[in-house]
């Protein structure tokens, strides 16, 4: 049985009978050039047309479709509510759009939606998101899990900065359990950016990770507000850093990837064999770094380090924090400089920053309107499962999305 999966919502689509339809757009001439292309579709049987959202819905309700698809230009706020009500009735919802900025997505994908789609919807791309619908086979969470590690090769670059907010907005978006292991040793703050006090620290956790359970160790980490947020920080003071062997960091990522969507490693700068090796088990590297030529120096020879000792330049993805737009350093020539894309450009807005740290807040808590929340979003949309990737793609394939760049 074919399987949809998203936000850890599991759909199943049996394809042995026929696919029954519903769309919920306001505009007439869209929704029926949506139906005439599903139509073409040998496997859809039934295609509904509902101008009445409330009427649509209660129809969901008495025969619940396959799918739905639903149109929020009009009355966002509203059709995110029908969005919400769909899916958790377990009905698949794909989400369309004249408004396609990355604050839209976000909250039709927080909503349950499958897919978001741009109007005017295009024929290859609605096809394209009906068949993953139907043929989608994720196996789950844990295939999904996702180690997303952060490494600099210098103090002061506001890693932890990152890692706590990229891990919060994770964390909010996705709707998964999300973990942040701050790797500082000697100085783990991460959970005090967020006002956490730390019960437990990596180092004790990984002296007894042999006799230590699944639910034991979620046990170890704190977990933040009403979040799906759990961190674990390291002990400011050093103690047990002899249990910091790398058959036991690999052991314990192990048993995270059985329990966690997404982790989020704050490594130290300070790189050695175990720091190598455990940058080997990321599937993203987020090297942190900003614009001024001793940085992109130590960067450029720090990466080359990196790929010397076994680690893949293709994990690695520049990001440039406390950005400011200057003539001296174009985004070409730093490109051209360590021989890398930029991911990612991170704002400089230091009293914003500053500001959340000294509160133990995260900085969209701060100011949730301000350009460094936003750019914190942006990245968390970038680094998340592939519905929203491919909902991203879709998009940037006829505008440039200039707000991801």
């Amino acid at each position: 049985m074919p399987l949809a999966y998203r936000s850890g919502m599991v759909y199943h689509i049996s394809m042995s009978r026929e696919l029954s339809i519903i769309i919920f757009d306001k505009n007439n001439l869209s929704s029926e050039l949506t139906e005439i292309y599903l139509k073409e579709l040998e496997y859809i049987k039934t295609v509904k047309i509902y101008q009445d959202y409330v009427q649509g819905l209660e129809e969901c309700a008495a025969l619940p479709p396959q799918a739905a698809i639903v149109d929020i230009t009009e009355n966002m706020e509203f059709g995110l509510d029908i969005v919400s009500k769909l899916s958790k009735s377990k009905i698949p919802v794909i989400v369309t759009s004249l408004n396609t900025n990355a604050s839209t997505i976000i909250k039709a994908l927080r909503c349950g939606a499958v897919e978001f789609l741009a109007k005017p919807v295009l024929k290859n791309e609605l096809h394209s998101a009906i068949l993953k619908l139907v043929n989608s086979d994720t196996g789950g969470e844990d295939a999904e899990c996702k180690i997303i590690t952060l490494f600099s090769g210098k103090g002061g670059s506001g890693k932890t900065t990152v890692g706590v907010n990229l891990s919060l907005e994770l964390a909010r978006l996705t709707g998964k359990k999300t973990a942040l292991v701050d790797m500082n040793f000697c100085m783990g703050e991460a959970a005090s950016f967020l006002g956490l006090k730390s019960s437990f620290n990596f180092s004790s956790v990984l002296e007894n990770i042999d006799n230590i359970k699944p639910d034991m160790l979620l046990g170890t980490f704190e977990k933040y507000s009403d979040t799906e947020l759990y961190i674990l920080s390291e002990s400011v003071n050093g103690e047990l850093l002899s249990a910091v062997t790398f058959n036991r960091v690999a052991r314990f990522f192990k048993i995270l990837r059985e329990m966690f969507s997404y982790i989020i490693v704050d490594l130290p700068t300070t790189a050695d064999d175990k720091v190598f090796k455990t940058l080997k088990l990321a599937d993203y590297i987020l090297y942190i770094t900003s614009v001024n030529y001793s940085a992109l120096k130590n960067t450029k020879n720090c990466i080359k380090i990196l790929s010397d000792n076994g680690v893949s330049r293709d994990k690695i993805k520049i990001i440039l924090n406390r950005y400011i737009e200057n003539d001296e350093l174009t985004t070409e020539e730093i490109e051209n400089e360590l021989g890398m894309e930029i991911y990612k450009k991170i704002p400089n807005n230091y009293f914003t920053v500053m500001s959340a740290i000294n509160k133990g807040i995260s900085v969209p808590e701060e100011n949730i309107n301000s350009n460094v929340a936003e750019s914190f979003r942006e990245l968390a949309v970038m680094l998340s499962d592939n519905i929203i990737e491919n909902s991203l793609k879709n998009i940037r394939g006829r505008y440039e999305y200039q707000s991801a760049n």
